[in-house]
């Protein structure tokens, strides 16, 4: 049995997960849903929906691992879903010669991020917290106007310089199952705003992203220890360059509805999972 895991913040699982949760079933792996913070016993795990992981990370973690021990597994490899929640790991992929967006990892202390934009050069910035998600807590600052509050970022702060042609290319999400291109979409920020998630209104609509841009993202892909089952690569295209904003493997959107192909793709992905 396959338990898809929601969370007690966002019980409910999204309506255009049950097309996958019914092919699954078909396929003869039975499919159930229930939040991470209610343990469930099934053999196989799919966080797909732990959406508020980030507001108790240790707890989380801790799941992850007395569920390990317990002999179930997750579609996704434990080790690479730990190294994921954190948001340092922009800065491996950096060191492993991703092309990501500069990526500085430091406290949220007003100080220290006015010294990381004189340093850098940046006029303006994002920050991000360490370990966030969906959009929460990410704020843009000004060299001479920073004024966080440093409780809001308890495990500190990934800063990088601003991408202004997110504004008008909007982010390029792109999904793959086991380390294969499935399908895309473009997430378009409406007028006025700069984040492309769902918090701020941004518009989802199917993507033909260039080869070159498709090639990044597995290149990306084939540097993690592991092939994931599932991956959502989010960059920005500057012409056909894909500049990494996130890569995710843990809880993403995998926007399944976009595309006519997803959910068997995914089905596949995960019954090889079962099946090893």
């Amino acid at each position: 049995m396959l338990t898809i895991t929601t969370c007690l913040t966002y019980p409910e699982l999204p309506s255009n997960l049950l097309p996958l949760a019914d092919a699954l079933t078909r396929d003869g792996i039975p499919t159930a849903f229930a939040p991470w913070q209610n343990r469930p016993k099934s053999a196989f795990i799919l966080p797909l929906c732990a959406w508020d992981y980030a507001a108790e990370p240790e707890a989380f973690g801790q799941w992850l691992t007395e569920a390990e021990a317990c002999g179930q597994r997750f579609i996704n490899p434990v080790g690479l879903m730990r190294w994921n929640m954190d948001k340092r790991y922009l800065c491996d992929l950096a060191e492993w010669g991703a092309d990501v967006i500069p990526s500085v990892q430091t406290s949220s202390e007003n100080e220290k991020l006015e010294d990381i934009l004189e340093n850098r050069g940046w006029r303006e910035a994002v920050v991000k917290p360490v370990i966030g998600q969906s959009g929460r807590g990410v704020a843009k600052i000004r060299a001479g106007e920073v004024s966080l509050k440093a409780g809001d970022y308890p495990q500190g702060v990934i800063v990088q310089p601003y991408i202004r042609e997110i504004e008008t290319a909007g982010e390029t999400s792109l999904v793959f199952f086991d380390g294969h291109f499935s399908h895309a979409v473009l997430r378009m920020p409406p007028q006025g705003e700069w984040r492309a998630n769902s918090a701020y209104g941004v518009a989802v609509s199917p993507a033909a992203p260039p080869e070159k841009a498709i090639e990044t993202a597995r290149q990306i892909l084939s540097m993690l220890p592991e092939i994931p089952a599932y991956a959502r690569i989010d960059g920005t295209l500057i012409g056909d360059r894909l500049l990494l904003n996130e890569l995710e493997l843990v809880e993403p959107a995998l926007y399944l509805h976009t595309a006519e192909n997803a959910v068997a793709d995914m089905v596949q992905a995960v019954k090889r999972v079962i099946a090893g």
